[in-house]
């Protein structure tokens, strides 16, 4: 049985935190607790740094008894780059057997889907990608049998209806997401099955594929691979667990036994907010009565603290750090002539309480960012807003493939992020002319460098510093597409026998889609004061987890109510249990309201908090109305 020791505390104390502080009692408990918990933490807490510390400690106490190791699950790549970053050397046993750091796709990929993959099919799936399989889908939709055909181009969006059918996780035979199309004995059905059948065959897998050959796999060897699991960890760590989908968690609570091994989930369950403009499903991670709380914040003043608490969905007390400089949270008041007035205010706030330097960081959010006509939404306060795109961009273009991101893109997916790019955008070209490889599928990055130095190795050596070239060519802002292109039309060409370039100038010649991550980024969404004061406007879901000086929460509307007033309606009357738009207001709110460390100001239309003053007031906040003059820029 391993002890933490105080000794251990100190040791992780020099790593993480700033010369002379320490770990409260809070934390100390959590880092010290040797049996399986779930740990509940407020917002700013450093519940990651508490987690991170307690590896730190582990990985020195390796090899643990019976040489088992420790899993730790996250939702990003952040957390095990903050790792490696903070340990160096120290915690590189954590990255090696029989230890597990990565994500809950990875591991999932790794363990289960690919393993069952095999099973069926002989060899590992081409890719797991949903950008990847919804262009190929789409082309073997275009194919379809006449009558299957008209009947899917009779949906209101066919193309979305064909990319999102799915297979069941309880029964391989089963599809879902087809409507009330059950019967399996129908040509149509048959049809369909065979073209989503086909896509896995061929080794193309969205996302939700790879966790129904979880499920399927699980379902086949659900004692031998909890078995397994228990004898190879010994403690297993899930980040962020109010993040983690219900299909995800039924997968885990399957394969791991917390009476064989010990299992902490870290989270906030009052920040599980899913995905953007819908409504929240039922939360999956229920609490135990016994978990460990970290109360303290260390983001934020003590007034913030009391204000936001109400707020919570799960009671939870919240406590504001002492050394952050009080500044009570001010409720902006606006008319439907002055809406476009509330951020300019923000600005003057920011200035009047002293907080616009140059480091410190500001933005207003809000929930909805579609434009919904007589409705106000994030456009409704800044018209220039425009939305930007998710993670995985839309590449349409050879441009898309190759234009610069930002210096924040590249600390999280790495240096070779140019690379891999690059040679992303070859493979989308031999995609497009059907070229596979000696095993009739699809290149991936490997199989194509395999093909290439097999074929030509001058050549493959020769890409190769190209490839360095032009990777430090993109970073410094260098168009490279006219080399590229000529690599394209001399030697890629001839190496792969594509014959007909004629198809592939679209692709190649084309401008960049203006709806990729890179445009947005050219255009950020900045409203500057005439000072030069920059607050950026972001939806909510974009700025989880962040850490602004100042924030502004944007009212906004969404299924019949605007959140703030929905929200205030049921903090009033102090009901006992929300319904689930309450419930999902909350949590957005909450999110939202918790990320600056000093100034928080929520925007909120006058028939909406009118006959709440007192009540607002009595709780803590300033009330503001828009004064006549403040115009925006």
């Amino acid at each position: 049985m391993i002890t933490i020791l105080d000794e251990d505390i100190k040791y992780a104390e020099r790593i993480f935190l700033p010369k002379g502080t320490s770990f409260d009692t809070e934390r100390v408990t959590v880092i010290k607790c040797m049996e399986s918990k779930d740990i509940q933490a407020c917002p700013g807490s450093g519940k990651t740094t508490t987690l991170l510390a307690k590896l730190a400690i582990l990985a020195q106490k390796m090899p643990l008894e019976g040489n088992k190791g420790i899993c730790v699950l996250t939702h990003t790549n952040v957390a095990i780059n903050e790792i490696k970053d903070k340990l160096g050397s120290k915690g590189k046993v954590l990255f090696e057997y029989p230890n597990f750091f990565g994500t809950i796709q990875s591991f999932v990929d790794k363990f289960l889907s690919i393993p069952e993959y095999i099973e069926l099919f002989g060899t590992k799936p081409y890719i797991i990608d949903d950008e990847v399989y919804n262009e190929i889908i789409y082309k073997k939709y275009l194919c379809l049998n006449y009558g299957t055909k008209l009947w899917v181009d009779k949906r209101s969006n066919p193309v979305k209806f064909i990319q999102s059918i799915r297979f069941s996780f309880s029964n391989p035979e089963d599809l879902v997401n087809i409507g009330n199309l059950k019967d399996k004995t129908k040509v149509t059905y048959k049809n369909l099955y065979g073209l989503k059948y086909d896509m896995l065959k061929t080794g193309v897998l969205c996302y939700d594929d790879a966790y129904a050959l979880a499920s399927w796999y699980i379902h086949n060897y659900e004692e031998l691979l909890t078995k397994l699991f228990s004898e190879r960890f010994a403690f297993v760590f899930i980040d962020e667990m109010q993040d983690t989908g219900n299909y995800q968690n039924e997968l885990l609570d399957l394969i791991f036994d917390d009476s064989k091994m010990i299992i902490q989930k870290y989270g906030d369950l009052n920040q599980s907010i899913y995905y953007e403009g819908a409504a929240n499903e039922e939360d999956y991670w229920n609490v135990n009565e016994s978990c460990l709380c970290i109360n303290g914040s260390k983001r934020f003043s003590n007034k913030i603290a009391s204000c936001v608490k109400h707020f919570c969905l799960i009671p939870q007390e919240i406590i504001g750090n002492n050394s952050v400089k009080d500044i009570p949270p001010i409720v902006i008041i606006y008319d439907e002539n002055s809406i476009e007035n509330v951020i300019p205010l923000f600005s003057k706030i920011i200035v009047e309480k002293g907080l616009q330097t140059e480091k410190n960081v500001f933005k207003a959010v809000g929930w909805v960012a579609q434009i919904k006509d007589g409705k106000r939404t994030i456009p409704s306060y800044f018209p220039s807003y425009q939305k930007k795109q998710k993670d995985i961009p839309n590449h349409e273009t050879l441009r898309d493939y190759i234009k610069k991101v930002s210096d924040e893109r590249i600390s999280i997916k790495g240096v070779n992020y140019y690379r891999k790019s690059i040679v992303e955008a070859l493979i989308k070209i031999l995609r497009e002319c059907n070229i596979k490889n000696e095993n009739s599928r699809y290149f991936t990055v490997n199989s194509f460098f395999n093909y290439l130095k097999e074929k030509d190795n001058h050549l493959y050596e020769q890409f190769n510093l190209l490839l360095a070239k032009w990777c430090l060519d993109i970073h410094n802002g260098i168009d490279i597409r006219d080399e590229l292109q000529n690599f394209i039309e001399t030697d890629f060409i001839r190496i792969f026998n594509i014959r007909n370039i004629d198809r592939l100038k679209p692709f190649i010649e084309n401008e960049p889609t203006i709806e990729t991550e890179e445009y947005c980024e050219s255009k950020p969404n900045i409203y500057e004061d005439n000072s030069g004061l920059e607050i950026e406007i972001a939806t909510v879901h974009s700025v989880k987890g962040e850490t602004h000086s100042a924030t502004l929460y944007l009212e906004t509307y969404y299924n019949k109510y605007y959140d703030v007033q929905r929200t205030l309606n049921y903090l009033q009357k102090e009901r006992c249990s929300p319904n689930s738009l309450e419930s999902t207001s909350l949590k957005m709110c909450f999110v939202g309201m918790t990320r600056p460390t000093h100034l928080l100001c929520v925007a909120v239309h006058q028939d909406g908090v009118k006959d709440k003053i007192d009540y607002l007031q009595r709780n803590g906040w300033e009330i503001r109305y828009i004064e006549e003059g403040v115009q925006q820029r």
